[in-house]
């Protein structure tokens, strides 16, 4: 509990630091005046006019939306007032429009008109169109040719100021949602590098995997739908990129489910995951060939997604009443369900207000990035709950392996690792040593001086062999006071100057536990020596000289 509460502070600040950091970073006050023209226009449309209008409540009079072929002229009853900016631009905002912009009858951009012949997607986005030097007291007019069926009635009130100005301010307008969105992309984008290397090694990330995916469709969203790279990327791809990024978050969300329910019949669920992504495709194959556009499939997919909402209420009812729930499987189903619950509630305000953009309505605009917000908490909890879990499962498994194939007492490789050594060395065809060592009294210390004594032979003798021997070859214990060393290229003039060596170290410990003899019998032989050229009759050969070497040790010990 306590390492969890530490993360959750420390998510918590850095989360704090990025906001803090980068609403710094983009406060600041225009360097020049900026006019914003939200009255005083006279509306032309269906050969009525409409005098003294207020574009942002354009609806109240024209009705709530357009339809493709309608024009709608604009009219600024006064004119231009010169503000004295280096770079004049007008900044409007356009809804599946085509347009041209006039200034006192004279032409001085139009955008879009191939799409009114051709029926070519446009999208919505900002436009900033430069105005001439001498603009000054003259009128401007803008003329709207609708290109989709549905189009909402409502426009943002055109600003004029310089360029630089403009763009900050429609920047800073949807900080929350510039810095959400920025941030989802490049997290989403490093968690799902960290979720493949994972998916690679080991089983059970699937769900970080989507979720890292949604992530990033989330961010790719939000930047889009709040027009936040509309000076980069032309309003049809940055429109057709909001929708596609939209249509995958219910599969997405569908797969997630389904990763985080394994042992449920998730049969339903799967034809539910395959059925969206196949609507998907659909809509997006539809609007590439030009058959019908991206935009008219936005009420089927809310519609689509209040099933997927429907399916997320199922399931946590399940999980409400299976109680053996992972916290992994609780954490990311809650983010799952904030996140389901803003989208809801976005697709309801966004269906059912009039609005031509986001800002429009602070809650609008701050409910799908604050859902997304606590979806990516809840991902770095998990991740956390998840890493947690995989170093806890390391140490188990580090721990059986050490019991299996370690020593417990001298810390060398014991005879189950000893035989898989001597299987891989069967296998092979080099040429091999196998040195076979047997302590001298041990029995003997063990008697007189006791099983602690026996015990520290042990050890003194393993830490020497290991010291000689560790760089050549193989040292294991694999028995009581039996010992090898498995050498896989050596010559024995080599070998035998590691014996004297050993032998030495030996003498040493003696004199440091004056208690203990250390003292060991040794043989050795080399696979070239046999016939059967195997690793048992090396090791019987090595024995019999090692036992050799024992009697005449026994032997001189007795004659003395």
């Amino acid at each position: 509990m306590r390492k969890l509460l530490s993360f959750l502070a420390l998510a918590s600040l850095i989360t704090i630091a990025v906001f803090a950091t980068a609403f710094r970073f983009f406060t600041f006050s225009p360097e020049y005046p900026i006019k914003e023209m939200a009255k005083g226009w006279t509306v032309t449309y269906h050969g009525q006019q409409y005098q003294n209008t207020n574009l942002e409540s354009l609806s109240h009079q024209l009705g709530t939306t357009f339809s493709r072929g309608d024009i709608v002229t604009l009219s600024q009853f006064e004119t231009l007032d010169d503000l004295h900016v280096p770079f004049p631009y007008l900044v409007f905002k356009t809804q599946f429009c085509a347009y041209e912009i006039y200034l006192d009858d004279e032409l001085i951009e139009s955008a879009y008109e191939q799409a009114l012949l051709g029926g070519q997607f446009v999208g919505i986005g900002y436009s900033y169109i430069p105005l001439p030097t001498d603009y000054a007291g003259k009128r401007i007019t803008i003329k709207l040719f609708v290109t989709e069926n549905a189009t909402r009635a409502d426009i943002i009130s055109p600003m004029i100021g310089n360029f630089d100005d403009l763009y900050r301010v429609i920047l800073h307008s949807a900080i929350y949602a510039l810095v959400m969105g920025a941030f989802m992309i490049i997290f989403g984008g490093l968690f799902l590098l960290i979720s493949i290397l994972f998916y690679i090694r080991s089983a059970g990330v699937l769900s970080q995997l989507c979720c890292s995916l949604l992530t990033v469709a989330l961010g790719v969203w939000t930047l889009t739908a709040f027009n936040l790279v509309d000076n980069f990327v032309p309003p049809d791809v940055s429109t057709t990129v909001e929708f596609a990024a939209m249509f995958l978050f219910v599969p997405l969300i569908y797969t997630i489910i389904y990763s985080l329910h394994p042992r449920n019949n998730n049969r339903i669920l799967m034809i539910l995951i395959v059925t969206s992504f196949s609507f998907d495709l659909v809509f997006i194959l539809m609007h590439a060939l030009n058959v019908v556009h991206i935009n008219h499939f936005q009420y089927p997919y809310y519609l689509l997604s209040i099933l997927g909402i429907g399916t997320l209420v199922v399931y946590d009812y399940i999980d409400l009443t299976v109680k053996a729930r992972s916290s992994s499987q609780k954490v990311l189903m809650l983010g799952i369900n904030v996140l389901a619950l803003s989208f809801l509630a976005y697709a309801l305000i966004a269906s059912t207000r009039k609005v031509a953009d986001y800002r429009q309505f602070g809650l609008l605009a701050g409910l799908m990035p604050t859902g997304c917000l606590v979806f990516v908490v809840t991902q770095l909890l998990n991740y956390f709950i998840f890493m947690t879990h995989s170093f806890a499962q390391k140490k188990e498994y580090a721990a059986l392996t050490r019991i299996a194939y370690i020593d417990n007492l001298t810390g060398l490789p014991n005879r189950a690792n000893c035989d898989e050594r001597l299987a891989e060395l069967d296998s092979g065809n080099s040429n091999f040593c196998i040195l076979s060592l047997d302590l001298n009294g041990l029995k003997e210390v063990n008697d007189n001086s006791g099983h602690p004594a026996g015990d520290r032979l042990l050890k003194s003798f393993a830490g020497a062999l290991s010291e000689e021997f560790a760089e050549k070859g193989m040292c294991a214990r694999i028995g009581g006071d039996e010992f090898l060393v498995l050498i896989e290229a050596i010559s024995s003039d080599v070998l035998d100057k590691m014996l004297e060596e050993l032998v030495e170290r030996l003498k040493k410990l003696d004199e440091q536990d004056p208690e203990i003899n250390h003292s060991v019998s040794y043989g050795y032989a080399f696979r070239a020596e046999t016939t059967e050229h195997d690793t048992h009759s090396v090791l019987m050969l090595a024995d019999q000289r090692m036992y050799e070497f024992k009697r005449k040790f026994y032997a001189h010990m007795s004659s003395r």
